[in-house]
């Protein structure tokens, strides 16, 4: 998977810009994380302690610290937006370039519609989805820093968060994430034929009306349509499944760590400020943990348009053979089949 990526990226030849960008956007969320988690951890115990002007100076620095992280994220997503758009024109161009260098047979050889999702559709999947490499690198940071923190503080407090959020990563990661590639790469060719056809469609009509083939034509477009939409649901449904069971782990974590902890603040063992930093840190983990599934899904699911870039950015040109006509807007064997139900 890594390579793939790898691979697309050195075409564009932008690879050490991006991975810079990638390193300044990664400690956004841990930072978040343990500037919220010692804010309230002071904050009760300055209420504990009844120690108003402590409080207010928490507050201020509070205030000035997300101030300063939140211009800090910005600047950076500023800027990947728009090395991010920089990136998708000159892939968009090496594919154009790819393509017009490829011989009748090798454009023949491929659905109609195949070249138009190749340069909308697939060269968006590595780059613009909501949830890509920035976010799962991000939650990795995050989910690492709050363990290391939790560990320091109370290692059982951490065993008790690991105990749920190690299962529903094993189970999203080998049930949901594994077959979601194949999944996208399904989608991406019905939605390659859904075009083709549509634009058979179109540009046939003058001689499906000759030879009385508008139903014929009709068909087939609903017939791929449907296709499509099969293929979209079939990810939809696992989607949906993992939003259902995220709540599950995620509830069951909280309230046991709850009952436990609620009976070492019984115990003085530890006071209700650790408490909530606790319950930061752990936050820290599970919102990391989950960003970084759906960030697989949708790593997953971008490597099917990611190698067939890869796979026609590398393709070898095979030679022309000879032609005494110049390549048609229409496919043959489109017209055959019209030619053929017309009698």
């Amino acid at each position: 998977m890594l390579h793939e990526m790898k691979t697309m990226i050195k075409i564009t030849g932008k690879a050490t810009s991006f991975l810079l960008l990638l390193l300044l956007r990664c400690p956004f969320d841990a930072v978040r994380t343990v500037v919220t988690a010692l804010f309230l951890q002071y904050s009760f115990e300055a209420i504990a302690q009844s120690n108003t002007n402590q409080l207010f100076i928490i507050c201020i620095a509070y205030g000035i610290a997300n101030v300063l992280l939140f211009l800090y994220n910005g600047t950076i997503w500023i800027r990947y937006a728009a090395f991010v758009t920089r990136m998708e024109s000159i892939l968009r161009i090496k594919l154009a370039k790819k393509i017009a260098s490829l011989s009748y047979e090798q454009i023949e050889a491929r659905p109609e519609g195949d070249f138009a999702t190749l340069l909308n559709t697939d060269v968006q999947l590595p780059f613009s989805r909501p949830l890509h490499l920035p976010h799962a690198l991000c939650a990795i940071v995050n989910i690492s820093a709050s363990a290391v923190i939790l560990w320091l503080m109370n290692p059982k407090v951490l065993g008790l968060v690991l105990l749920f959020a190690i299962p529903h990563i094993l189970f999203t990661q080998f049930l949901m994430a594994r077959p979601m590639a194949d999944l996208k790469k399904e989608s991406l060719k019905a939605n390659a034929l859904n075009t083709g056809e549509l634009g058979t469609f179109i540009t046939c009509a003058d001689t499906a009306a000759i030879y009385d083939a508008q139903d014929y034509l009709m068909k087939r477009f609903e017939d791929s349509s449907l296709k499509l939409v099969k293929a979209n649901m079939k990810i939809q449904r696992r989607q949906a499944a993992n939003n259902a069971i995220l709540p599950l782990f995620g509830l069951g974590g909280y309230v046991t760590l709850l009952i436990v902890c609620g009976t070492w603040i019984a115990n003085g063992s530890t006071t209700f400020g650790e408490l909530t930093a606790a319950f930061q840190y752990r936050g820290g983990v599970i919102a990391g943990s989950c960003m970084l599934i759906n960030c697989i899904l949708s790593i997953r699911s971008s490597m099917a348009g990611i190698k067939r870039i890869n796979q026609v950015l590398e393709e070898s040109q095979v030679p022309h053979q000879a032609q005494t006509t110049s390549i048609p807007i229409l496919k043959k064997h489109n017209v055959h089949k019209i030619r053929k139900i017309g009698g």
